[in-house]
């Protein structure tokens, strides 16, 4: 899978030509308006070169059956030869990364001259995604590899020169590229060459994490931070191509615990935790109210994502007067963990449904939406809403805590907004339930009932350090039993997060399998 996007650019502002006027223009931009122009510069390849032809059946290589071009050749040599001068910003000539360009603008007269078209050998794109890694050990390496078609009748030799969008990427020294310094290609459409492009991170090296769900929602500039990208240029001194590149690593924990059975009464049990990983874990203990099996996956192509709850935990943190309101109150924080993990919280609504009186209606829903609004996406920030569903009135006083590209969501919100306070804590019962819904295609996926809880009357509490990375340091989560609170649903232990969000180049990171771990009571 190729993961960075777009492949290439086009003009796509505000005014175009106007089909059969032969002279006249009217506004239509866009990706609407940058489509057509790839499609018709595509259409002009393929006429100067001979039409196209579907590739073999099994073909791994794109080698089209008869004369002509591949679908694979064609996209490949207009990415290969884009114009890659692009700027952000006219005035400051601030260079685009590579994820709002791909390749460059589409320069069709280049790619109808170019003798060779080069792309991923495993994958039919022009570029080279090493894609999203959490880098937890000190060095990580990743090949591909390139083929190279030759559709000249002369032997070509080209230097391989890998270089990077930005000196500052470069000159961190957390990402290399290497390449054989010179490929030479023989004529003929049976002759390409494939060679090795080795990508190696330098875990320790690697910024801190910027990017989050919450804060910084839509934010392109800590993408830009985080992400590395450049061009592999293959130069023969008269006709260069090149393929971009693309990785986007993330300093990440990982937390091996000394055990994960929680001993019942224990007041404290101190369980060790040990960080193999270069990134700190950022760790926060919840109450472990309930888990859910795996759900099957939706088939590829189906449109049916289905975002599957794993577990679920809350805690309360008392807070003085001033923080939520005149008044002390306290925040209540319920975390979801899902099976998969959502690269940007947007498409995925956790919903948590609360009846403050359990009279058997829901009073309140706490769920992640955009800060836009409950029914758009237009700001891509997500917040912690509490509606009212008596009469449908919304707030949202925090952002929705996801680091990105994880299974970790947790919803922050002031007991006030749920009409509790500090003086009717520990005093009130409330049910919940807890629902994923995918928020593009509107369905709901999973869903756990017949919960019980009050603010802080969690039986078990976790106390946990965070652990720096690349020691491995070692530290420990202090557990608490304080037996189960009348009326509470039975707990069935403790979730630590080990990706929370410390604020800005500290917004979590952690590997897949450590993101989230589950201390279990008998």
């Amino acid at each position: 899978m190729n993961q960075s996007k777009p492949d290439i650019g086009a003009p796509g502002a505000s005014v175009s030509a106007i089909a059969g006027s032969g002279d006249e223009t009217g506004p239509f931009g866009g990706t609407s308006g940058a489509a057509p122009m790839v499609a018709g510069a595509a259409a002009l390849l393929l006429e100067a070169t001979g039409g196209t032809h579907a590739t073999a059946k099994g073909s791994a290589n794109g080698r089209a059956v008869g004369l002509g071009l591949s679908p694979l050749e064609v996209k490949a040599r207009l990415m290969n030869n884009g114009y890659t001068a692009v700027v952000n910003d006219a005035l400051t000539g601030a260079l685009a990364p590579i994820t709002r360009i791909g390749g460059g603008e589409v320069r069709v007269d280049r790619a109808v001259a170019a003798p060779v078209a080069a792309w991923d050998n495993a994958v039919p794109q022009g570029a080279l995604s090493f894609g999203f890694v959490d880098v937890a050990d000190n060095t990580v390496t990743i090949t591909k590899q390139v083929r190279v078609r030759n559709y000249s009748n002369k032997t070509l030799n080209y230097q391989v020169k890998p270089s990077f969008r930005f000196a500052n990427d470069e000159a961190n020294g957390a990402v290399s590229v290497s390449a054989p310094p010179r490929v030479v290609l023989r004529p003929g459409l049976g002759n390409d060459t494939v060679f090795d492009v080795s990508l190696t991170i330098n875990g320790a090296m690697l910024r801190g994490n910027f990017m989050n769900s919450g804060s910084a929602g839509a934010d392109p500039a800590t993408l830009t931070t985080n992400e590395y990208d450049g061009y592999l240029v293959l130069d023969d001194g008269a006709h260069p191509v090149h393929l971009a590149w693309h990785v986007l690593p993330r300093k990440a924990a990982q937390v091996m615990p000394s055990t994960t059975a929680i001993v019942p009464g224990s007041f404290p049990q101190i369980i060790g935790l040990k960080n193999t990983g270069v990134g700190a874990a950022q760790n926060d203990a919840y109450a472990l109210l309930a888990t859910s099996p795996r759900l099957t996956v939706g088939a590829r192509g189906e449109q049916s994502p289905t975002p599957d709850i794993r577990a679920v935990g809350i805690n309360t943190y008392p807070v003085p007067a001033g923080f939520c309101s005149a008044n002390p109150s306290f925040l209540w924080a319920f975390a979801v963990n899902t099976w998969g993990r959502q690269q940007h919280l947007l498409p995925v609504s956790h919903q948590i449904y609360l009846d403050t009186n359990r009279d058997g209606v829901d009073d309140y829903v706490v769920l992640n939406r955009d800060a836009s609004g409950l029914g758009t996406i237009s700001d891509g920030r997500q917040l912690a809403w509490v509606v009212n569903l008596a009469t449908g009135s919304a707030s949202a006083f925090f952002y929705a805590e996801h680091s990105t590209n994880t299974g970790n969501t947790v919803l922050l919100i002031c007991g006030e907004q749920i009409g509790m306070n500090a003086a009717n804590l520990l005093a009130t019962n409330v049910n919940m339930a807890v629902l994923a819904q995918d928020f593009y295609f509107g369905g709901p996926s999973d869903l756990i009932e017949n919960l019980t809880v009050t603010p802080a009357g969690e039986r078990f509490y976790g106390v946990p350090n965070d652990v720096a990375g690349g020691a491995p340091d070692t530290e420990g989560l202090a557990v608490y039993d304080f037996g189960l609170f009348p009326g509470n649903s039975p707990e069935k232990g403790l979730l630590l997060v080990t990706n929370g969000d410390r604020g800005a180049g500290n917004r979590g990171g952690a590997t897949q399998n450590t993101e989230a771990l589950l201390f279990l009571a008998p």
